[in-house]
């Protein structure tokens, strides 16, 4: 396998990106906090993943001074925000029902989007999210790192979600999928090391789920 430096990874960084992805998924639920009806849209978007990037894009994003450069804390922390609201919406496309509150709500309308509607617009607002965390990586070093950060997310969270196959699935799937679209230097790495990748996968898998069992 290509030899990785992980080494080269920001600490501070590091740890605003693992902070900010418990952050991201919990985030979309502030709907009750705001006294919005649950799944509103104005939260169960990329809205402000779009503001974040506005702010990081227009050089405002020093995240109080932390980090190599004056934005790489800002970076990591939408990344992992990013990566957290994905992983949020791939929950939401896996409900009970398609009814009631696992719509989409649209709080100027007062209106709930229809079951194709809202599944539509939940694949889209993962796919944007996904890939914003991933665009910001500056490293395959960073993208598998945010991978990694977001299975240990989807085990850590799988007794309360009740939910573990389906969305992990999808995380990997899309999370591939975007990295090695917007990416050509992981795609080639992914392709030649897909077999060592799997097998260091299936460790990390075994032992992971085993620390939160």
């Amino acid at each position: 396998m290509q030899n990785l430096d992980f080494t080269t990874i920001d600490t501070i960084g590091l740890v605003l990106g693992l902070f900010s992805v418990f952050i991201g998924i919990k985030y979309p639920d502030w709907d009750f906090k705001l006294k919005l009806k649950h799944r509103s849209i104005l939260t169960h978007s990329p809205l402000i993943i779009a503001f974040f990037v506005y702010i990081y894009m227009k050089k405002q994003g020093g995240f109080l001074g932390f980090g190599g450069e004056q934005e790489i804390g800002f970076r990591y922390f939408i990344m992992g925000f990013s990566i957290g609201m994905g992983i949020h919406f791939l929950y939401d496309l896996f409900p009970k029902g398609w009814k009631g509150s696992a719509l989409l709500h649209v709080p100027i309308l007062n209106r709930k989007i229809k079951k194709w509607g809202s599944i539509v617009l939940f694949v889209l607002f993962t796919l944007i999210s996904l890939m914003v965390g991933i665009r910001l990586s500056s490293s395959i070093e960073e993208t598998i790192l945010f991978l990694i950060l977001g299975l240990l997310l989807l085990g850590l969270n799988r007794r309360k979600e009740g939910k573990l196959i389906r969305p992990t699935g999808s995380f990997l799937f899309l999370f591939l999928g975007v990295a090695s679209y917007t990416d050509p230097h992981f795609y080639r790495f992914l392709i030649k090391n897909i077999e060592s990748l799997w097998t260091a996968g299936e460790a990390g898998v075994k032992i992971v789920f085993t620390l939160i069992s």
